[in-house]
């Protein structure tokens, strides 16, 4: 999790001090509509808009395997309850004694 933060504020302080020396102004055509602005809000701009496009693709897979994940501790709550209340602990099919 550090790490992840590290490498956003890295590549934050890269992306503004790139956009620094990008002040050149310029027209986007944006679904129609002239845009002007510098080229280094263009550039931040996209950045951040692709960032918000991968968050939003990985989103599944983390709500999934979130999920998942509470299952497994669900059940695994279940059978210590039930080691915890027997006296014998029957072996697994497949398990050599």
């Amino acid at each position: 999790m550090i790490i992840s933060f590290v490498l956003v504020v890295v590549v934050t302080i890269l992306a503004v001090y790139f956009s620094t020396f990008n002040q050149a102004v310029i027209t986007v055509n944006l679904f129609g509509y002239l845009v002007e602005g510098p080229t280094g809000l263009f550039l931040i701009v996209t950045l951040g808009i692709g960032a918000l496009i991968g968050i939003l693709i990985m989103l599944p897979s983390v709500i999934s395997r979130s999920w998942t994940l509470m299952k497994h501790k669900r059940r695994v709550r279940e059978l210590e309850n039930a080691v915890s209340s027997r006296k014998q602990v029957e072996p697994v099919e497949g398990e050599d004694q």
